[in-house]
């Protein structure tokens, strides 16, 4: 099962696109650094309010990347039911 990018890796493709840093980058989005700096990192998700400002900024609407942002969430969570379910069935097998 394939597991979609996380979306700041998408992100910062448009950013290089533009030619836009972080910085600037934060700027037009309308948010501090550091929460683009998070998201880019992969430590938060795209939140609705984001996806307003990625919309105002021409980098898709915010409806897709609500639904991109859902679809990284339960690949996530399918990948980490899948090995707990692989633990369970070692489980039972060693027994």
């Amino acid at each position: 099962m394939l597991t979609p990018p996380h979306l700041g890796e998408l992100i910062r493709e448009s950013m290089d696109a533009v030619g836009w840093n972080v910085t600037e980058t934060a700027a037009h989005l309308g948010c501090e650094r550091g929460t683009l700096s998070r998201l880019l990192n992969g430590k938060t998700g795209v939140s609705a309010n984001m996806a307003l400002a990625l919309e105002a900024v021409g980098w898709g609407t915010a409806d897709h990347w609500m639904r991109m942002q859902a679809s990284y969430e339960l690949a996530q969570a399918r990948r980490a039911r899948g090995w707990q379910e692989e633990m369970k069935s070692r489980d039972a097998v060693a027994r």
